[in-house]
């Protein structure tokens, strides 16, 4: 009888740190999740912000244009939301799929300050129209 009663605490014991790992795997887990959701909600909030205080300082007064590319007859109008999304894709390819939480928070808030505020977000490509002005020498 005394074999069985050494097997029994032992059998306690395992099940002791299979509970304890459940609890405590899921509350790592839970912790790192709220980590880099406040890092990354934080990161949109100021994103937004700034990209807000910068467009209505300096784009709206007409201190710095909107940034257009001709091609012909067309202009395609680089939207601060395709920029964001191509810092994003670059920051990313080079630092070999690592993209800091709060710095892809910023570029985030930027990309919806741009989508949010602006009606004209989905108008990429544009009639150019200086190009039927042109007058042959």
């Amino acid at each position: 009888m005394g074999e069985v009663n050494d097997i029994v605490p032992s059998k306690t014991k395992f099940a002791t740190k299979q509970a304890k790992v459940k609890i405590i795997l899921p509350a790592i887990a839970l912790v790192t999740s709220f980590y880099y959701s406040f890092s990354f909600t934080g990161g949109i909030v100021i994103g937004y912000v700034l990209c807000k205080v910068f467009c209505n300082l300096f784009v709206k007064n007409g201190k710095i244009d909107s940034i257009f590319l001709d091609y012909g007859k067309w202009r395609f109008h680089l939207h601060h939301w395709i920029m964001g999304i191509i810092l994003l894709a670059i920051v990313w390819t080079i630092d070999h799929y690592y993209l800091p939480t709060l710095f892809a928070g910023v570029v985030c808030g930027v990309i919806i300050q741009d989508i949010y505020d602006y009606n004209d977000w989905h108008k990429v490509i544009i009639k150019n129209p200086n190009s039927g002005n042109k007058k042959a020498a």
